[in-house]
């Protein structure tokens, strides 16, 4: 099921809400991200419209998701099962160029520019991919060695030298500076 656009003017003024699942195949961006396209994006977006004191009114939008995917562990290369949830409330402003002025001034709220035609599923799909964590790993994991790699060699040579108490971490060195 793709979302249809929503009209955010009407959404926020009649305090509207939707919910929905979407899958990976309908998340082209996330989706290339993932290992598997098990799974979905459990998601709710409820719609307000508050009145100011000077009279005016405040529209804003807040989004719910959840999803349970399977990305690459970064060390060990492996599928690795990650939970993601977020909240994002967003006030609804009048063009870009408000959005741009307003900003800086707003720690509360991300801005977003209401449309008649808005893309909800871009809106889901950009803020899943934020809450993915950047460098996802097991937290056991530790990245096989090669035995036959140099880091492997390096590990087994500290392991070495870390069991000789007697033996200077300098000794390595020691022996470069007396080859010819």
């Amino acid at each position: 099921m793709t979302l249809p656009p929503i009209d955010t003017h009407a959404f926020t003024r009649l305090g509207e809400s939707a919910s929905g699942r979407l899958t990976p195949d309908e998340l082209p961006r996330l989706r290339s991200m993932l290992v598997s396209q098990d799974g979905g994006l459990d998601w709710h977006l409820g719609g307000r419209s508050d009145l100011r004191a000077d009279g005016s009114r405040e529209s804003s939008m807040d989004l719910r998701f959840s999803a349970r995917l399977t990305v690459r562990c970064a060390r060990c290369l492996e599928p690795l099962e990650v939970v993601i949830a977020e909240n994002h409330r967003y006030r609804m402003v009048g063009s870009e160029s408000q959005a741009e002025r307003e900003d800086v001034d707003d720690d509360e709220h991300d801005l977003l520019v209401s449309s008649r035609r808005f893309d909800l599923a871009e809106l889901i799909e950009d803020e899943a991919i934020m809450a993915l964590p950047s460098a996802p790993h097991h937290p056991d994991c530790h990245a096989p060695l090669a035995a036959d790699s140099r880091d492997a060699q390096v590990a087994k040579d500290e392991g070495t030298q870390a069991s000789d108490s007697k033996t200077s971490p300098f000794a390595s060195l020691a022996a470069l500076r007396t080859r010819p």
